[in-house]
């Protein structure tokens, strides 16, 4: 699993830590939210523009899969493009690695928000689904 976005804000982290159990996938209040964003996760607040296209190893989850996190910077598709190219020459079959864009799951988030519900409890609620589908596809 690779969890990637533009690198800014900490929305892959989140989702990885959420895939790895280290957060719910739902929360009830404001308040609730606000304990878990103080959590001191690793690039929760973005990273720099040499970390850009770097994979790091957030944890295995429940049922062996390495999840990753990757930010790609301004364009995505260039990047996940050479990944994907990139893994057949390293002797790597690219059916094994899943690419999960967490932008699509806030834009989802927003088209629906009067639905699901709006703020940040809403979003992260929005994440927690995403992640969530994604773990029941393994």
């Amino acid at each position: 699993m690779i969890y990637h976005w533009a690198g800014r804000g900490g929305v892959a982290p989140l989702a990885a830590a959420i895939h790895l159990g280290y957060l719910p996938s739902r929360v009830e209040s404001a308040a609730e939210l606000r304990f878990f964003l103080r959590q001191e996760l690793p690039w929760r607040k973005g990273v720099t523009a040499g970390e850009f296209g770097v994979l790091c190893l957030a944890g295995w989850g429940r049922k062996g899969e390495a999840v990753y996190t990757l930010a790609t910077g301004k364009k995505p598709d260039l990047l996940l493009k050479t990944i994907t190219n990139l893994l057949p020459l390293l002797g790597e079959d690219p059916s094994n690695y899943h690419f999960i864009d967490c932008q699509l799951a806030l834009n989802r988030h927003r088209r629906q928000s009067t639905v699901v519900g709006a703020g940040l409890c809403g979003w992260y609620n929005a994440l927690g689904r995403m992640v969530r589908e994604v773990q029941r596809g393994l």
